[in-house]
């Protein structure tokens, strides 16, 4: 699955050609940042004198300077020269001294071993990527070794304006799964950060995804990418190679994997090569970006790839994507835990503060994680279990929320109607506060806010803005207009996911319990969620009692603002939206979109499985289900034919985990085991069943408002279409409506889903939705 949506992402995510990507590591204080230039001239220097192998005057020039030598008159120094070593002599740089000859001589080796990548040429022919392996390892610890003996020196004063500089050592596996892998996809080399006085050689040892800095992905190009110009910024990918999209395919992958294994990642760097050509990727919530193609052979590539280096081992913690209110911190006996930066309430106006107004935070330490931000693009929702460092009263578990919120741009404060999950929540809270039976079911709000950072100085909003900048508008289209911005809730009670329910029985329980919730929040406060998913469901256990939450209101809407809404929208979780969300239809959004949601997630559970166990055995499951999460167009036809019959959605319901003889065994317990779970998902079938009938075939509503098909009216002009033929009736909507069917009349045919998006069509069918969980929840209650 996760290699069919790398692919979907690579084709509609990505922006390539874009050299202005290395200036986002540039170091954003004037001091480091001039440092960093020194530096990486000097090394670029030093690096061409070897492949030259000549002396280079420059380099002779600021050696002697540093001596307090006069240079030859022959080669006096230009002005940029004597501000070069000025520099550098002024922040008591040791390597403006001569290396010694003990460096000079790990230099020579190092050079020698990458020696064959930077003389590589198109007559070498195409190379096997494991050769290339250790030419891309030790140009790294050249590096290393000449920027610890560069900077690992430097006097920052009493007030550090960064973090002390750093090195990016390689690992020495190379091709090799991480720690923390989800699935058995292998990196080619990872580079990870150490402290500047750190031992320059590659990092032995396993490899993790849970630390590494930046993964880089090889590939032995069979020739120059047809999108090598720079001349053409900010292209998509379709110009690219086949060899140049399967590396980004695989740096995507693993990607997804750090962002979910490290809770303080906000974005990430990547390197792709191809043969001697690299590319560096940023890739944020709302989309990736890749520079121009450094070429490795020639001067100017080189120093342009030095040059980011440098800024990476220099720049603040926070350009290297990592969060600095997420913090990881020594225990005793060396039990390591992870602080994290919560805004106050009391800051701004419901946490949604403006520039320029006071910000606090209170610091929580985490002890557990409850959801880990799984999606290489959207939300990066993560949620952490967590106590108040400094506990007062009767504080107690908290659930920290952490994730990227889309906001209109430059609309933060504004957010077009709809208020923002910090806002809902105080007034869902307030509902709960006058009808108490529904305390528990929904997040009560402790603190939260719009995360910030310290950016040289200032306070700024954490968002894609504040890391791109200007360079959003290379974005994809459909996320351009998007600023993701950093929003971090603290909330009780503290909730599991639904893959640690034990039984479909439990499941039907929280579901019911979710859904009497979500018709409560839109009767009393008329919020509409919009986004009903596998993790914006969770429940809480006492004893034998289970308890069922609906959370996550950053995707809800005023529903009086949903419905005078005109022009299309779609929001949600992919796999679980409905099909007027998916196709963007100009109708209101309503509950029955969510009623559909629910469909889908029981649909969804059912095949994959319920419990960890059950999903253990499904990960790498062939289904119809794979179309639901990578294409908006096959997830619509997908959907439509399932709804259109019960015949056709029990193909789907054939799809439902079976427990594998394999696990249980032979014996007479284990048979019966397994009949147990067998009979328990056969339950779950029928109330799928049950709930399609309520939402597509429900009597209680118009003749038009019911089924699964796009159906034509009265008119003549449109064709007869075949039961269950749902790829046919789209393309013949489409020809009616642009008026190549028939005899031109442009009436536009009966849509059933449209139909239900009427308010009192919408409301019966919600009703009947829980009424229908609730009876069933009711029966399994009383049997326990």
């Amino acid at each position: 699955m996760h290699d069919n949506e790398a692919d979907h992402q690579v084709e509609n995510m990505l922006c390539v050609n874009i050299p202005e990507i290395l200036q986002q590591a540039r170091p954003r204080n004037e001091a480091q940042c001039e440092l960093a230039i020194a530096t990486s001239e000097y090394i670029c220097a030093d690096l061409e004198w070897r492949i030259s192998k000549g002396p280079n005057q420059r380099v002779l020039r600021l050696r002697k300077r540093a001596k307090g030598k006069q240079p030859d008159t022959a080669t006096s120094t230009t002005n940029d020269d004597s501000k070069l070593a000025a520099l550098l002599n002024s922040m008591g740089i040791a390597a403006a001294n001569e290396p010694s000859a003990e460096l000079e001589g790990k230099l020579a080796a190092e050079f020698s071993e990458f020696q064959p990548w930077v003389f590589l040429s198109a007559s070498s022919g195409k190379q096997n990527e494991r050769q290339s392996y250790p030419w891309i390892q030790h140009f790294h610890l050249y590096i290393a070794h000449l920027v610890r003996h560069y900077l690992g020196s430097v006097q920052y004063g009493e007030n550090p304006a960064t973090a002390s500089p750093r090195l990016l050592l390689p690992y020495k596996r190379t091709d090799t799964k991480y720690k923390g892998s989800d699935d058995d996809t292998r990196a080619d080399i990872g580079l990870v950060s150490r402290s500047v006085g750190a031992n320059v050689a590659m990092v032995d040892g396993s490899a993790y995804y849970n630390e590494v800095f930046a993964v880089t992905e090889v590939k032995a190009s069979s020739g120059p990418s047809r999108a090598a110009s720079t001349a053409d910024s900010g292209i998509d990918t379709s110009q690219l190679d086949g060899d140049t999209k399967q590396a980004f395919k695989q740096l995507f992958l693993y990607s997804r994997q750090v962002f979910a294994e490290q809770p303080d990642r906000r974005f990430m760097w990547g390197i792709t090569i191809c043969d001697n050509h690299i590319r560096v990727c940023i890739l944020t919530s709302s989309g990736a970006l890749a520079s121009h193609e450094m070429d490795i052979t020639t001067a100017k590539g080189r120093c342009d790839y030095i040059q980011l280096l440098v800024n990476w081992c220099l720049c603040d913690w926070h350009q290297l994507g990592f969060d600095p209110s997420v913090r990881y911190c020594e225990g005793e006996r060396g039990n390591g835990y992870w602080e994290i930066d919560v805004p106050q309430m009391a800051t701004g106006d419901a946490g949604m503060e403006s520039a320029g107004s006071r910000y606090e935070t209170q610091t929580y330490t985490i002890t557990g994680a409850s959801v880990a931000a799984d999606h290489l693009f959207g939300r990066h929702t993560r949620c952490f279990v967590a106590t108040p460092k400094q506990s007062t009263g009767n504080q107690g578990k908290v659930l920290i929320k952490d994730s990227w919120s889309y906001l209109g741009r430059h609309q933060i404060q504004e957010r077009s109607g709809e208020l923002g999950e910090i806002a809902f929540l105080t007034k869902i809270n307030q509902m709960v506060d006058e009808h108490p039976e529904f305390a528990g079911t929904v997040p009560r709000l402790e603190d939260g806010g719009i995360v910030r950072l310290d950016v040289n100085g200032q306070l700024a909003i954490d968002s894609v803005e504040t890391v791109l900048g200007d360079l959003c508008r290379h974005l994809p289209k459909h996320s351009s207009d998007y600023a993701y911005t950093h929003v971090r809730l603290a909330m009780t009670p503290v909730g599991m996911r639904l893959r640690k329910l034990r039984s479909v029985a439990e499941l039907v329980v929280v579901i019911s319990d979710a859904l009497q919730a979500h018709k409560a929040v839109l009767d009393h406060c008329q919020i509409l969620h919009r986004d009903i998913s596998e993790n914006n469901i969770m429940f809480t256990r006492s004893s034998n009692n289970i308890h069922g939450m609906l959370i996550d209101f950053d995707n809800a809407v005023d529903a009086n603002a949903a419905r005078n809404r005109s022009g299309p929208v779609c929001t949600g979780t992919l796999p679980f939206m409905s099909v007027n969300n998916l196709r963007k239809a100009k109708v209101a959004r309503t509950a029955v979109d969510d009623m559909e949601s629910i469909l889908y997630l029981l649909i969804w559970l059912g095949v994959w499985g319920i419990t960890t166990e059950h999903r253990e055995q499904t990960h790498d499951k062939e289904t119809q289900l794979i179309e639901w999460n990578m294409d908006v167009g096959m997830a619509i036809r997908n959907k439509c034919y399932a709804m259109s019959s019960r015949s056709n959605l029990n193909i789907l319901l054939n799809e439902f985990y079976t427990p594998p003889v394999s696990k249980l065994g032979s014996t007479p317990q284990a048979q019966a085991e397994r009949t147990s779970v067998i009979k328990e998902y056969n339950s779950l079938k029928q109330i799928v069943q049950k709930i399609r009938e309520a939402i597509f075939d429900n009597p209680n509503v118009p003749d038009n408002a019911r089924g699964a098909e796009i159906k034509p009216s009265n008119d003549p002009s449109m064709p007869a279409l075949n039961e269950g033929s749902i790829d046919d009736a789209v393309d013949e909507w489409a020809l009616h409506l642009k008026g190549t069917s028939g005899t031109g009349n442009k009436q536009k045919p009966v849509d059933s889903f449209e139909e239900r998006a009427d308010p009192e069509v919408a409301r019966r069918i919600h009703g009947d939705v829980v009424r229908l969980l609730k009876a069933c929840a009711d029966l399994i209650r009383s049997m326990s």
